[in-house]
């Protein structure tokens, strides 16, 4: 059984500490004492929300009563800043999620900062890229050197749980460490990077019902950014990842572990071992008005990182792009295009070969116009939620691979600039194919169709909104396809010199399905009021009842309420002068 050791992750948090008492070194005392006089300010806030809910006619799809409290504290004193934010929920005990709590500080000094808790880091797309983690992490930039470095969790063990009604998928507790250091400036910059990450064996008793497997993984990363000229910029990124799919598996052989493997001792791999590399380039020309690009990208079918979401391997891009402005910028043209070529390693018997690209214009004539217009077919992995479904237990959230996207929009403004008003109309169609246990499904294909007619009225002085939408959608999953048409009506007033803030909300979805037609009503309400300046109460409450046309499936009624409570300070503090003498 393969255990972390913990030499090969040592040499960061040598290098941390190292750092860290650099410019300790050579400072004088008195200097720092001349430094920290000043106010100290204190800004922050406040949420408190607790959720009401009651159903009539179906069994109850969430706790009755659930709260939550967010908290967000920054101080501010000579120089020093300290971002403070902690996320907390209760349990919910119907449907066994579990409870959350988030907390987290960055102070900040001149060049360094400080990362406790749970926080975040983007490194590259191919090793750390802004996925959460808890524990503690760096970042240094004095003059043009950066340093970075970061360790903790980056995911909870979650344990099969048979009588969950969301089913949550079981996972091992995984712990990471990341490592970054280069040079960066206005025209150039270069970075090496290190990742690593390991799930824990022990931390969840192996499930029954998915073949979940203990995995480790590391990660070695080059990129760079250089101006050459006034006109040209170029970039490149080259990684290699080593991913034992199951680090419990017997020791790859001896004479199989070649430092590409194990990636300069980073990894002990296993029989089980995935490797691939992963490059990215990019040269971009731009002079007035116009500019041009050239990529290439490559991505073996064996290269994973833990460090982010990513589902996209064994593909292989060359693109050309442009971009300009014409008809003194009133239009902006920006189109890529190029040639996609996947099953690079002839693994698979068949591969595919294909043209794709993205298309971007915007077109604004006058004052009252304005027309916009995109398409892509490139591969994007994505979260897509359908409209709301009555037949769903949950709302419905599809994590999917988009491979064609098309949008449209047209916007025509009334003159009027007391009384403001507009009429939208949006088009949008999305193709995927969905993603289930980090699997892309190809033959579970997806289609969404959705058109919106939209107006919108503002009268300032009366502190007056109005808004009404006709929405159509259309969702072709594997499983349904539904047809829903959705009008709806929304009014905002404020009332008390804006204190007080007053809103409504009325909808009808049309629920057209092969099973037979849902017809479902929706009715809200909410209120806003601002009390001192700083302290905010609001309760909103949202009505669903839903009627059924088809045999065995009844209607049901469902309300949901929240009450919040929000508090916003900024306070300065006069802190007394004080000095500090060098011996």
């Amino acid at each position: 059984m393969q255990y972390l050791n913990t030499r090969k992750i040592a040499w960061p948090v040598f290098i941390f500490l190292t750092m860290m008492a650099m410019p300790a070194a050579g400072q004088d005392v008195s200097q720092i004492g001349q430094s920290f006089r000043g106010p100290l300010q204190i800004t922050g806030g406040l949420n408190l929300a607790n959720n009401f809910y009651t159903s009539d006619g179906i069994a109850a799809r969430r706790d009755a009563l659930q709260w939550r409290i967010l908290a967000n504290l920054n101080l501010s004193f000579a120089g020093i800043s300290a971002p403070f934010s902690l996320a907390f929920s209760d349990a919910n005990r119907q449907f066994n999620l579990p409870s959350y709590t988030f907390t987290g500080i960055s102070p900040t000094y001149k060049w360094a900062r400080l990362h406790l808790g749970d926080r975040s880091l983007n490194f590259s797309k191919y090793t750390l890229n802004s996925i959460n983690f808890r524990g503690a992490g760096f970042e240094l930039q004095p003059g043009r050197l950066y340093v970075a470095g970061m360790y903790g969790r980056l995911r909870r063990a979650v344990a099969e749980d048979l009588l969950s009604q969301q089913m949550l998928e079981p996972a091992y507790l995984r712990t990471g460490y990341g490592f970054k250091a280069g040079i960066t400036g206005v025209n150039s910059e270069y970075h090496i990077m290190v990742f690593g990450a390991w799930d824990d064996p022990n931390s969840i008793t192996q499930p029954l019902m998915r073949a979940v497997l203990p995995a480790n993984n590391a990660v070695v990363s080059l990129n760079g950014r250089q101006q050459l000229g006034k006109k040209f910029n170029a970039e490149i990124e080259l990684a290699r990842s080593a991913y034992n799919q199951d680090r419990r598996l017997d020791p790859l052989a001896t004479n199989e572990r070649k430092a590409m493997n194990t990636l300069l001792g980073l990894l002990q791999p296993t029989v089980s071992l995935f490797n691939g590399n992963a490059v990215r380039g990019k040269l971009a020309y731009n002079t007035r008005g116009l500019g041009l690009q050239a990529g290439y990208e490559r991505i073996d079918r064996g290269f994973r990182t833990m460090g982010a979401l990513f589902f996209l391997s064994d593909a292989e891009y060359f693109t050309v792009g442009f971009n300009k402005s014409l008809l003194k910028n009133k239009l902006t043209v920006f189109a890529n295009g190029g040639l996609e070529r996947t099953n690079l390693d002839d693994f698979e018997r068949n591969g595919t070969q294909r043209l794709v690209g993205s298309f971007n214009t915007s077109y604004n004539p006058s004052e009252r116009w304005n027309f916009n217009a995109s398409f892509s077919n490139f591969q994007n992995t994505s979260k897509l939620r359908t409209l709301f479904d009555p037949g769903s237990p949950v709302d419905s959230i599809i994590l999917a691979q988009t491979t064609q996207t098309a949008n449209g929009a047209v916007t025509y403004n009334l003159r009027n600039k007391d009384n403001p008003s507009s009429i939208s109309l949006i088009l949008t169609h999305q193709r995927a194919n969905s993603i289930i246990d980090d699997v892309i499904q190809p033959d579970a294909k997806s289609q969404f169709f959705n058109g919106s007619l939209m107006y919108s009225l503002s009268q300032p002085k009366r502190d007056f909104r109005f808004n009404a939408a006709f929405n159509a959608n259309r969702t072709q999953l594997a499983a349904f396809d539904n047809f829903v048409l959705s009008p709806t009506l929304g009014v905002t007033k404020g009332y008390l010199n804006r204190k007080l803030q007053l809103n409504g909300r009325i909808a009808y979805n049309q629920v057209f399905a092969e099973a037979g037609n849902n017809g479902v009503f929706n009715f809200g309400l909410g209120s806003s009021l601002l009390v001192n300046k700083v302290h905010t109460l609001s309760f909103n409450t949202n009505l669903i009842s839903r009627s059924s046309a088809v045999a065995g499936i009844q209607g049901f009624t469902e309300w949901y309420g929240q009450l919040m409570y929000n508090y916003n300070f900024v306070r300065n503090v006069k802190l007394l002068k004080t000095e500090v003498r060098g011996e």
